[in-house]
């Protein structure tokens, strides 16, 4: 095993996360580790610091992979939605998709509903903080029983939850009644 990669094991840290900490290609790391290229002197500083720094300065480097996280910006995510209570089941009515992209929310229902709002990472809880308007179609029914009637309705959703690693649950309210969400990363936006 190379210097680098001990270095990086004693530290916890993956090759992947090294590079984007160093906002290097991870065929960059993998390069330094096997020897085939040299390590740049300031890249060598920087793994010294990372070794011989207090806990808390590495918690602080390490918190900047989770604010760089593609799970934590930018990204498409599934949503699935029950009353509370009720399984999960994939393919079912309340399945819905989400585009997360700074800060804002955008997605739709399989029953026809369309939200959109805003959000925001907690880097230090690990957690996303929604405030989310959902339009029930006219004739639609929310999740939770509540009948938006003939014209429809416009429902505010605020809600927090967990980092989706690969997903997160939580019980949010909606209109006063518990609603299970779980949330799911699927991947980045194209381009």
């Amino acid at each position: 095993m190379s210097g680098l990669k001990r270095v990086l094991d004693r530290l916890g840290l993956k090759q992947t996360d090294f590079a984007r900490l160093l906002d290097v290609s991870p065929r960059t790391v993998s390069l330094w580790a096997t020897g085939e290229v040299t390590i740049p002197g300031p890249v060598k500083a920087y793994l010294r610091m990372l070794q011989f720094a207090d806990e808390s300065r590495r918690t602080l480097e390490f918190a900047r992979l989770a604010a760089q996280s593609p799970g934590v910006n930018d990204g498409l995510y599934s949503l699935r939605y029950r009353p509370h209570g009720q399984p999960i089941e994939p393919g079912a009515d309340g399945d819905g998709i989400a585009l997360l992209k700074a800060g804002r929310i955008v997605g739709s229902d399989t029953g026809g509903g369309k939200f959109e709002g805003s959000y925001r990472f907690d880097s230090v809880r690990q957690t996303f903080h929604f405030r989310v308007w959902l339009r029930v179609p006219p004739e639609g029914q929310l999740m939770t029983g509540l009948d938006p009637g003939q014209a429809g309705s416009l429902v505010e959703v605020v809600a927090e939850l967990d980092r989706p690693d690969p997903f997160s649950s939580t019980v949010v309210h909606v209109e006063g009644r518990p609603l299970n969400v779980t949330m799911a990363y699927l991947g980045p936006l194209p381009g």
